[in-house]
């Protein structure tokens, strides 16, 4: 019984996607998505590029929002023109689509561990030591231990982001093997490229 379960609750957490997908998927990603934005406007956290956060800079609400949304769009279709390749059978865009977006669903944690503002000021004085590096600044330890603990968080859930993104794409377009992983961290550097390309010119544009 708890065997059943424990392979349940694992199958939730790292391959959801073979109990939801479609529209149901796309919604709940969607709502994650911006969730994850909404947070992250108040801790300053952009996801600037598919597999970026960064933690600092002040924007209007309309950007955090729009950054997870680009970094969901980017690497969603560029694995729907690999899948399309790769697949020998057929396979719905809504259900990479809608899988996708909920891969993201972690970042929603991403958001609030990047909430104190510890990190907010370290991130600053980082900054301020790049860019004025004769400047004296003072660092306070306990925002640069905060900081470093709540990087050891963000990491693995970073990856655990990738690896649903990873399942996502092998679930909705029925792949594996060596060239479902080599089209995946190809697709993934693409659209990383695309989605800095992409929120370079929001913020440009704001």
């Amino acid at each position: 019984m708890n065997l059943t379960h424990d392979r349940k609750l694992t199958t939730l957490l790292f391959n959801p996607f073979v109990y939801i997908a479609g529209a149901p998927a796309l919604g709940l990603g969607l709502a994650a998505i911006l969730l994850a934005g909404l947070i992250g406007s108040w801790g300053h956290t952009h996801f600037d590029g598919v597999l970026d956060t960064h933690i600092g800079a002040r924007a209007p609400l309309g950007v955090f929002l729009a950054e997870g949304l680009i970094d969901w769009l980017c690497l969603g279709l560029v694995l729907l023109i690999f899948g399309k390749i790769i697949s020998k059978t057929s396979f719905r865009t809504l259900d990479l689509l809608g899988t996708q977006a909920l891969a993201r669903w972690p970042t929603v944690f991403i958001s609030l561990v990047s909430l104190p503002k510890a990190l907010q000021r370290f991130s600053q004085e980082l900054l301020e030591q790049l860019t004025k590096p004769g400047a004296k600044i003072v660092i306070n330890p306990w925002d640069a231990l905060i900081f470093f603990a709540a990087m050891m968080v963000m990491l693995p859930l970073l990856g655990w982001v990738v690896a649903l993104m990873y399942k996502s794409y092998s679930v909705s377009c029925n792949v594996k093997g060596g060239k479902a992983i080599g089209t995946f961290i190809g697709g993934l550097l693409l659209a990383e490229i695309m989605s800095k390309v992409a929120v370079y010119g929001l913020l440009k544009f704001t």
